[in-house]
Formats: C-alpha cells, sequence, structure tokens
C-alpha cells in the first residue's frame, strides 16, 4: 500500500511541475507583447547598404 501511495505523491508531483512549466503567461502587457512578436514576424526586413532607399524596387528604374 505504501508503495501506491508513493507513487501516486510522484505522480501529483510530476503533473504539478510540468503544468507549472507549461503553464500560460499572465501580465498586463503579455497579450501586448505577443501582438508586437507577431507584428515583428510579418514586418519586412529593413533595407541594407548605404542609402538604401526602401521605396524603391530592385531592377525599378528611376524617372527623369
Amino acid at each position: 500500500m505504501a508503495y501506491l501511495l508513493l507513487a501516486l505523491a510522484l505522480s501529483v508531483a510530476g503533473v504539478a511541475v510540468v503544468m507549472f512549466r507549461n503553464r500560460r503567461p499572465s501580465g498586463t502587457n503579455v497579450s501586448i507583447d505577443d501582438f508586437e512578436r507577431h507584428l515583428d514576424a510579418l514586418r519586412p526586413p529593413a533595407p541594407t547598404g548605404a542609402g538604401a532607399d526602401p521605396r524603391r524596387r530592385r531592377g525599378a528604374r528611376r524617372r527623369g
């Protein structure tokens, strides 16, 4: 009987640890931070190189 209680106690402790580690964060800015992280993932990469114009596409010709 003691072995069953020990197994039950270890199981409960293991489930508690797993639930604690996998819980959803709960703070005042969690949803805002999550939304900003999604926006950052969708944002196009910054232009590289000196004098790069983000409005100009590659291969586009200048007028005038």
